[in-house]
């Protein structure tokens, strides 16, 4: 399906920031619109947000098509609904799923070993990963959220240690050359104790999504006044983000 670049919109999350700037370099979209990749913790107020984009970019006649960068992430996507434009976006579980070129790759590396723990450059730049920067990130948050309860802020940053105890490799998924987040997770690794992998992502679905080859098994082009509903939906162990 070709597709007139100037009358798509695109929503994305801002962890593909990187990818999305390689292969979409030099179209001439009618807007791209980042979101910030922690709403992904929120999936009902993600939905929330990016439906107060589609609602505000459908007010532009010109706008025909709204492209969205996202996986199904927790179903913080179900139920997001535009009124006279077409949404498209992956048939992916998550972010990793999309990185790696579909969501039976992403299964394969976890079956091998359900302990890998996904770093890509847009993971790298928001410092949420496991390792050296988190606990930091975390203390920060949680101090000016909770200011008069110390012992509080200390019990969130364990109980988010032991979200991570079965996790046992950093798999830096490489998609766009970046050697400065590559060497990030392989630091990561070394301060978890954790093995060190590299793993060749896939940009197919990527460069698909943004020329318009959108065959229905990989991807969901959803109808005006249809909700993006639980078509999406697939058990997969491991989700991220």
């Amino acid at each position: 399906m070709s597709i007139e670049p100037s009358t798509c919109a695109i929503i994305a999350c801002d962890v593909f920031k990187d990818e999305l700037e390689a292969f979409g370099s030099g179209i001439d979209w009618h807007t791209i619109e980042y979101l910030e990749m922690g709403l992904h913790d929120q999936p009902n107020i993600l939905r929330e947000e990016i439906q107060k984009v589609v609602n505000r970019l459908e007010e532009d006649s010109s706008v025909e098509t709204i492209l969205l960068m996202y996986g199904i992430c927790g179903n913080g996507l179900i139920g997001i609904v535009s009124k006279r434009c077409h949404l498209v976006l992956p048939r992916a579980h998550d972010c990793i799923s999309i990185l790696l070129g579909s969501p039976d790759v992403h299964q394969g590396v976890l079956k091998e070993n359900p302990g890998t723990y996904f770093y890509s450059p847009g993971w790298v730049r928001g410092r949420r990963v496991p390792g050296p920067d988190r606990d930091v990130h975390l203390k920060t948050f949680y101090s000016e959220r909770y200011p008069d309860d110390e012992e509080l802020v200390e019990d969130l940053i364990d109980a988010d240690h032991e979200t991570f105890e079965h996790h046992n490799c950093a798999a830096y998924v490489e998609v766009t050359r970046d050697a400065s987040a590559e060497s990030y997770c392989q630091d990561c690794a070394s301060s978890l104790g954790w093995q060190y992998k590299k793993l060749q992502g896939d940009p197919s679905l990527i460069k698909d999504f943004l020329s318009g080859n959108w065959e229905e098994s990989r991807f969901l082009v959803v109808q005006p006044s249809c909700p993006i509903d639980d078509v999406l939906r697939s058990p997969i162990q491991g989700i991220q983000g």
